[in-house]
C-alpha cells in the first residue's frame, strides 16, 4: 500500500466546537471524512481560578496513523500537525477511502509538541522511531509562566479509540460504506506531572523579610527556591514505559537556576505563615539512585524564630530541602500535594539544607477537578474514574466505580426512566426508583457501589447518579442497564422491494431502469407485486396486489403513525409524473423492534439459523428451533393481507426482496435494510410472547397464523385478526 504522508495544517474553518451527545448530530461534511472528538476535554487543573490556559490548552496535535500488524503499529501511513486552538474536534485531512476497509488502524496523537514536523517525515518513519522520540524542555518548571523558553502549553498524547471502549484502540477508518463518516475519540493526558508545596510555620516560627544593614549589605537573600534534579525531558508517549515510569538514566535532569518567579507563592509581609510553590516535572525513577538523581525542592524561607519561652532570633536565609513525592518516582499526568510544617530554622547555605521532618504525601490523577492551591485552602477535588457504566443482566457493581474527594460524598439518582414499546421516556415507577442506589464506605476514596435490581419489563434502563462532596463538587454517571432479554426499536420511514424495477426477466416497458422505485425515487413506477403461477408479477400507477410499498407520512407524538400506500401516476391535467398516497393503516406501527437474547432457555436455542442455497431460512428441523440472539422485527410498513401469502416458495422470496428504510439519528442519512428472511418456528414463538408480555414491544403480530421457516404456520395463542399472515425478520449483527 502506498503510503500517504500529508503535512498541510488543517483549516481552521473545518473545526468545528462542538459537544458529544448521542442526540445530536455531528457538525462536520458529508465526504469520507475521518473527525477526532476531543470534547471529553483534557485533564486539567489549575494554580489559581485565573490561571487555567497554560495547563489544559491545546495548540496544535499531530496525528499518526500506524497500520496494524498482528496487533501492534508498524509502518506510518499518515502523518499532519494540525492547528486546533483549543477546539474540540479536528477533521482529519485525509480521506477514508485512503485507507483499506475494514482494516485496523492505530492513530496517535501527540499535542503540543516542540518537535519540528521534519522529525515525522523520514521516508521509513515507523512505530519503534516513534516511540522512541522524547521532548526536552529545560524550563519545564517555569510553564505558563511569560519566561522565555518557558512551555507555553504541555505536552499531551493520547491513542484514539472507536467510542464503544477506551480499550478499543484498534480503530478501523473505513468501513467500506463511502456514504459514512468516521467518529474517533481521544481524551489527551499530560507528559508532566504537577507538583504543589504547601509549607505551613510552626506556632514558633513566623517568616519574614529583611533589608539591609546599617553598612548597607544585603542581610538576606529573601524567599526563593531551586529544583533539584528536575527531569525536564520525556518521551512523547505514555506508552512507551508500559508501567508509565521511566528508568534512571533514560531522561535527562539538571539543577535550576534560583529564582523566585510567580510559580513561588511568598509574601510575608501579608500572610507570615503559609508560602507555597507550584512546579511540574516530567516522569522520573530514581530507586536505584536515590542520593544523585532523587527530585526535591530547595527553598529559602527567612523567618524569626522564638523558641517555647526564649528569644525571637532573626535567621535571614534558611534553607529547606524538601522531597517532592513520598514514592521514588513520578509518574505522567498525576498530581502530587506535599504538604510541610516549618518547625526549626533552616540552613544558612543552600549547600546544606535542612531536610523537612513533618511532611505530608499525597497523590492522585491529575484529572478534570479544579484544584486550587493558596492561602489556607486546602485542596478541593472530586474525581470518579468513569462517566458511563453499562450493568449487564447484574444487580450490583461495586468495582468498576472508583473515586477520589477532598472530603465526604453523598449519592443520589436522578433522571431514572425507559424507552416505552412507542420510544417514548418512561419514568421507572417509585417502587422501582427506591432500589437503586450508589453507596460508598464512608471515606473519602475507594469504589462505588451501585444496585439496581434488573429490568423485569425487557427494557433497558437508564439512570445518572450524582456523586456531589461537602466542598460542593459534582460528578456525574450515567448507567445503562440491561436485562438478559431486551428489545429496542427504530421508527421505520417507508418500505418496498428490491425486484421494484422492469429488467433481469420482469415484463418490457418503456421506463426500463436498474433500480427500484421508492418513496424518494420513481424509478419504473412500480409499487405493487402479486404472485401467479410460480412467479412474480408487477404494477405501477395503483395500489393493490399481495404487497405494496408504504410511507409512514405523519408521526405523532403516542409514537404511532399515519402509514399509506404510495405510488406513481402520470397526470394528464399536469402533464407529469405525480407521486400518490392512500390510506393504509391509521394510525399504525411503523417501529421495527430489535430483540437481543443473551441465553439460551428450555425451549428454544440461541444460534443465528442457516440459510439455503436460495437465500431462505433453512426449512430443517433443527432449524426450527434456533432463536437469532440478535434479530429485528419488519414493521407495519412490511405488513400484507390475510390471504394473499398462501404458498411457502411466494412467502420466503418476499422476505428475501423486501427493504424497510430509516433515518439515522446521528447523520441524517436513511439506511436502507435488507437481508430479509422467514422467522424460524421458534422466532415467531418468541415474538408472541414478547408482544404480549412487554412494554417494550406492541402487538405487532395480530393474525391468527403467521408462515414460519419449515413451510408451516405457527398459530397465535391470542389474536385479533383471523386469517394467515406474514411478517420478516433479520438478523443484526
Amino acid at each position: 500500500m502506498k503510503r500517504i504522508i500529508n503535512t498541510l495544517l488543517i483549516s481552521l474553518a473545518s473545526v468545528f466546537l462542538f459537544s458529544c451527545s448521542v442526540k445530536e448530530a455531528y457538525d462536520v461534511p458529508m465526504n469520507e471524512t475521518i473527525v477526532i472528538d476531543l470534547s471529553s476535554g483534557v485533564t486539567k487543573a489549575v494554580v489559581d481560578k485565573d490561571d487555567t490556559q497554560a495547563e489544559s490548552y491545546v495548540n496544535h496535535i499531530d496525528v499518526l496513523v500506524f497500520r496494524d500488524n498482528a496487533g501492534s503499529p508498524s509502518d506510518l501511513m499518515h502523518y499532519g500537525r494540525y492547528v486546533v486552538n483549543d477546539a474540540r474536534q479536528l477533521t482529519v485531512n485525509a480521506q477514508r477511502s485512503m485507507f483499506a476497509a475494514n482494516s485496523p488502524y492505530h492513530v496517535y496523537l501527540v499535542a503540543n509538541s516542540n518537535l519540528p514536523e521534519s522529525d515525522f517525515l523520514a521516508a521509513d518513519f515507523s512505530y519503534s522511531d516513534f516511540v522512541s522520540k522524547k521532548q526536552t524542555d529545560e524550563l519545564l518548571h517555569l510553564s505558563g509562566l511569560t519566561v522565555e523558553g518557558a512551555p507555553k502549553y504541555f505536552l499531551m498524547d493520547a491513542k484514539a479509540t472507536d467510542g464503544q471502549s477506551s480499550l478499543n484502540t484498534l480503530v478501523v477508518l473505513n468501513n467500506g460504506n463511502p456514504a459514512d463518516n468516521t467518529i474517533l475519540f481521544a481524551r489527551l493526558r499530560r507528559a508532566a506531572a504537577k507538583v504543589v508545596i504547601k509549607m505551613t510555620a510552626g506556632p514558633d516560627v513566623q517568616f519574614a523579610t529583611f533589608g539591609q544593614s546599617s553598612d548597607g549589605t544585603i542581610q538576606s537573600d529573601g524567599g526563593l527556591y531551586y529544583i533539584q534534579n528536575l527531569p525536564y525531558q520525556a518521551f512523547l508517549l505514555a506508552e512507551a514505559r508500559a508501567d508509565d515510569t521511566i528508568d534512571a538514566d533514560v531522561v535527562a535532569v539538571r539543577n535550576t537556576a534560583r529564582g523566585y518567579d510567580g510559580h513561588f507563592v511568598w509574601n510575608p509581609e501579608k500572610d507570615n505563615k503559609t508560602a507555597s510553590l507550584v512546579t511540574y516535572v516530567y516522569p522520573n525513577s530514581w530507586s536505584s539512585d536515590i542520593i544523585n538523581r532523587e527530585t526535591c525542592a530547595v527553598v529559602n524561607l527567612p523567618l524569626i524564630y522564638t523558641p517555647s519561652g526564649g528569644t525571637p532570633v532573626e535567621h535571614h536565609n534558611s534553607w529547606y530541602k524538601i522531597h517532592m513525592t513520598g514514592e521514588k518516582v513520578f509518574r505522567r499526568n498525576n498530581y502530587y500535594e506535599v504538604s510541610v510544617t516549618i518547625n526549626r530554622p533552616g540552613a544558612t547555605s543552600e549547600t546544606t539544607p535542612v531536610n523537612v521532618d513533618n511532611v505530608y504525601y499525597a497523590v492522585e490523577e491529575w484529572s478534570t477537578q479544579d484544584i486550587y492551591v493558596g492561602g489556607d485552602d486546602k485542596p478541593k477535588y472530586l474525581s470518579v474514574n468513569e462517566t458511563s457504566l453499562e450493568m449487564h443482566n447484574i444487580a450490583k457493581d461495586a468495582s468498576t466505580l472508583e473515586f477520589a474527594s477532598s472530603s465526604p460524598v453523598t449519592i443520589t439518582v436522578k433522571d431514572a426512566y425507559y424507552l416505552d414499546k412507542f420510544g417514548i421516556e418512561t419514568a421507572v415507577p417509585s417502587s422501582i426508583l427506591s432500589t437503586i442506589n450508589g453507596v460508598t464506605d464512608g471515606g473519602i476514596a475507594g469504589n462505588i457501589t451501585v444496585s439496581s435490581e434488573v429490568p423485569k419489563n425487557n427494557a433497558i434502563r437508564y439512570f445518572t447518579l450524582v456523586i456531589t462532596n461537602q466542598d460542593g463538587l459534582t460528578r456525574e454517571v450515567k448507567v445503562t442497564q440491561y436485562p438478559l432479554e431486551y428489545i429496542t426499536g427504530v421508527v421505520g420511514s417507508y418500505s418496498y422491494r428490491d425486484d421494484f424495477f422492469y429488467a433481469d426477466g420482469h415484463s418490457n416497458d418503456e421506463d426500463n431502469t436498474s433500480a427500484p422505485t421508492t418513496w424518494n425515487s420513481q424509478g419504473d413506477r412500480i409499487t405493487t407485486a402479486s404472485w401467479n403461477n410460480g412467479g412474480w408479477t408487477y404494477r405501477k400507477g395503483q395500489t393493490g396486489g399481495a404487497f405494496t410499498s408504504k410511507v409512514a407520512y405523519q408521526m405523532y407524538s403516542s409514537g404511532l403513525a399515519d402509514i399509506d400506500y404510495y405510488y406513481y401516476e402520470y397526470s394528464y391535467f399536469m402533464g407529469n409524473v405525480v407521486k400518490q398516497r392512500s390510506h393504509a393503516l391509521s394510525p399504525g406501527n411503523p417501529r421495527m423492534y430489535h430483540v437481543q437474547i443473551k441465553a439460551t432457555s428450555s425451549t428454544y436455542t440461541l444460534g443465528i439459523p442457516i440459510l439455503d442455497s436460495d437465500g431462505y431460512t433453512d426449512s430443517g428441523a433443527d432449524n426450527a428451533k434456533l432463536v437469532s440472539p440478535s434479530f429485528m422485527l419488519a414493521s407495519q410498513l412490511g405488513a400484507v393481507s390475510s390471504g394473499d401469502f398462501d404458498n411457502y416458495e411466494m412467502v420466503a422470496s418476499h422476505c428475501r426482496e423486501y427493504v424497510e428504510v430509516y433515518e439515522d439519528p446521528e447523520t441524517g442519512q436513511e439506511v436502507h435494510l435488507r437481508d430479509w428472511r422467514l422467522p424460524t418456528r421458534a422466532e415467531v414463538e418468541i415474538i408472541y410472547k414478547f408482544q404480549n408480555n412487554s412494554e417494550v414491544m406492541d402487538e405487532v403480530l395480530a393474525g391468527a397464523r403467521y408462515w414460519c421457516a419449515d413451510k408451516g404456520t405457527v398459530a397465535n395463542p391470542q389474536y385479533t385478526l383471523s386469517g394467515t399472515f406474514l411478517r420478516c425478520i433479520r438478523d443484526v449483527y
